[in-house]
């Protein structure tokens, strides 16, 4: 495999994967934020927010678009392997910038990944939460239960609307 690594193509990809990286912590502060807001549930907030998401994933996929092109362009790998087979071709001064500015993109993705996650299941308890209640005031759930004031529950609760709309 015949690789075109010249300093102007590593200069290109180290400016890539950079880039990549301060977006990285950009979606990572955002993510953060978003955890808080639906933590406390102020959803016009988050309304906002999702906007401001939605803007930087697609400058983080240009910015990976651009990264993946540069590797592509010197014959490598798009992973992980094309990018260890890369830093072993560059100058020994230059690996170790290469490796921090990678490990500190994998570090920050991985724990935009995780935010991610925990977001999603938030929305997801919520969404669970209104559906809940929904169902409860309209009387379409068996689940509904009224405690009488012994604490018991009132079997026939089941079946009463609570209100209607």
């Amino acid at each position: 495999m015949s690789q075109k690594i010249t300093p102007q193509a590593a200069q290109q990809l180290l400016q890539a994967i950079e880039q990549d990286a301060r977006l990285a912590q950009e979606l990572k502060i955002l993510l953060q934020e978003e955890k808080s807001l639906l933590e406390q549930r102020q959803y016009t907030a988050h309304q906002n927010l999702l906007n401001r998401k939605t803007q930087l994933l697609m400058a983080l996929d240009q910015a990976d678009m651009a990264r993946r092109q540069a590797m592509s362009d010197m014959g490598l790998g798009l992973d992980k392997q094309g990018f260890d087979l890369f830093v072993k071709q560059v100058p020994g001064t230059w690996q170790q910038r290469f490796q921090q500015s990678w490990e500190q993109l994998s570090d920050t993705m991985n724990t935009c990944a995780r935010l991610n996650k925990v977001n999603g299941k938030i929305l997801a308890h919520a969404q669970h939460s209104m559906d809940r209640l929904m169902a409860i005031i309209k009387g379409a759930t068996n689940h509904a239960s009224i405690y009488q004031a012994n604490g018991r529950r009132d079997l026939n609760a089941a079946h009463r609307m609570l209100a209607t709309a």
